[in-house]
């Protein structure tokens, strides 16, 4: 019956390639054919003393390629969930728009990384909020009925003096809505505030693992000449889990700024939490590291893999199931963003092996990395809507007074445009404000949230009566 209904999902694949719906990459390689994991997990004690090998069984092939037409762009930090049909759900960081640095984009990959649905604008900045600069480096996890997107930002028109943030929804793309301190939904608080030098990074760059209902949530400290990545743990069990996070401890001593982004699994058939980062990062000399640890706290540095992996790489994420574990036997994939030219940078997937070792190995950094100039090969990205945003993320106006609300699309190579017609508003208090089409009228003093919607896009904004 399973190879009957892979047979239909095939045919149905290959209308789509036909129409351009799906894009085939510039290589392939065979995803886990005719097989599916079970939810049944592994109980298997770490041996003490074991380390962790990763390595690159080829050189991969890139999943996004700025280059193809010579436009600015990234898609860097991705983070992906390995789901039992051998399909990725990933999400990445990709260039904002109206003055925001960046958002957090979805796609779905129903073949283990051959062939990619079109790209969706998933999480943006609220207007005025902790968050409005930018929506980055994102962290997911399914567990219960909700996908969590950790992610990084800042009010700092910098960059710097970070936080982490959260948000949650049912479906992997849907409309997500961040934690607001108490509950879900409307204006974001951070989840890890950062109290160090504000001249510095902060905190970022978050991970997420649940194990025996305990969320494990990595992120980077960088407070001066400190880098470190650090854990915190939450109760799983508890829809508001953000509330009841506390500290464990560092993680990661990092010598230094050559390192980024720790996303770290959990290896089930060696009981072991792994982490990725890339070092020596955006340089002809940069590879993948490993850590690895036992308890999920305390992690040691375990092995470098060069070979098949590009130069100038940096912001690694590996595959796992939804709850952020890896089962070897499901097929292991790693992804990166990587070029010299700061801002073009393609995104490579490698299929990956991962063993265990009785000690650790850096040898591999002797040896060479991929050199290999970028090249436009195929359109491995599809170009489609992105997603909506309006010409403002919070309007201000007095009671009587009416404005005219502008949205704009935005593609996948960011090209923007205004909307003439179509746009819908929704989800207002209506004793605050009316609306007419894309006219709204303040009513009376005070501050709510509206949607716009336009083609299925969806965007929202903050309006305030006074």
């Amino acid at each position: 019956m399973y190879n009957f209904f892979l047979s239909i999902v095939r045919f149905f694949c290959s209308i789509l390639l036909t129409l351009g719906i799906l894009q085939t990459p510039y290589a392939q390689y065979t995803p886990l054919e005719g097989r599916a994991y079970t939810d049944a997990e592994l109980s298997v004690a770490p041996q003490e003393g074991k380390y962790l090998s990763l390595t690159a069984v080829d050189e991969g092939h890139d999943i996004y390629n700025p280059f193809v037409s010579d436009d600015f762009g990234y898609r860097y930090g991705p983070s992906m969930i390995l789901n039992a049909d051998g399909s990725i759900d990933a999400f990445f960081s990709c260039p904002g728009t109206n003055g925001e640095w960046d958002w957090i984009t979805y796609r779905h990959s129903p073949d283990g990384g051959k062939t990619w649905t079109k790209e969706v604008s998933v999480l943006e900045p609220t207007g005025d909020s902790p968050d409005f600069y930018s929506c980055c480096d994102p962290g997911v996890i399914k567990f219960g009925d909700y996908y969590y997107i950790a992610y990084t930002s800042t009010v700092n028109e910098e960059g710097l003096d970070n936080n982490v943030f959260v948000a949650r929804c049912k479906t992997p793309d849907g409309d997500y809505e961040k934690w607001n301190g108490n509950g879900w939904g409307g204006s974001p608080k951070p989840i890890i505030e950062y109290t160090g030098d504000p001249t510095t990074y902060g905190a970022g760059e978050p991970s997420l693992v649940v194990l025996d209902d305990v969320l494990y949530l990595y992120y980077t400290w960088r407070d001066g000449p400190v880098n470190q990545t650090r854990v915190s743990t939450a109760d799983a069990t508890n829809e508001n889990w953000p509330a009841t996070l506390e500290y464990r401890g560092i993680g990661m001593t990092h010598r230094d700024g050559s390192f980024d982004s720790a996303d770290v699994k959990y290896v089930e058939d060696y009981g072991k939490f792994m982490a990725v980062v890339t070092f020596n990062r955006f340089t002809t000399d940069s590879c993948v590291g490993v850590y690895v640890s036992d308890d999920g706290i305390t992690f040691l540095e375990s092995y470098v893999t060069k070979t098949n992996i590009s130069h100038c790489c940096h912001n690694c994420g590996i595959t796992g199931r939804p709850n952020g574990h890896i089962r070897l036997s499901d097929g292991v994939y790693l992804a990166y963003a990587y070029g010299d030219q700061w801002g073009y940078w393609p995104t490579r997937l490698n299929k990956v092996e991962i063993g265990l070792t009785d000690a650790p190995d850096f040898s591999d950094i002797e040896n060479e990395n991929i050199k290999t100039p970028v090249k436009a090969a195929h359109k491995s990205w599809s170009i489609n809507y992105l997603g909506i945003f309006p010409e403002q993320r919070v309007y201000e106006l007095s009671k009587g007074e009416t404005v005219d609300v502008e949205m704009h699309s935005a593609d996948t190579s960011l090209d923007c445009k205004k909307i003439r017609n179509g746009v819908t508003l929704s989800g207002f208090d209506e004793s605050i404000i009316s609306a007419d089409g894309t006219k709204i009228t303040g009513v009376s003093e005070g501050e709510t949230f509206v949607t716009a919607e336009w083609k299925g896009y969806k965007a929202e904004f903050i309006v305030r009566v006074s």
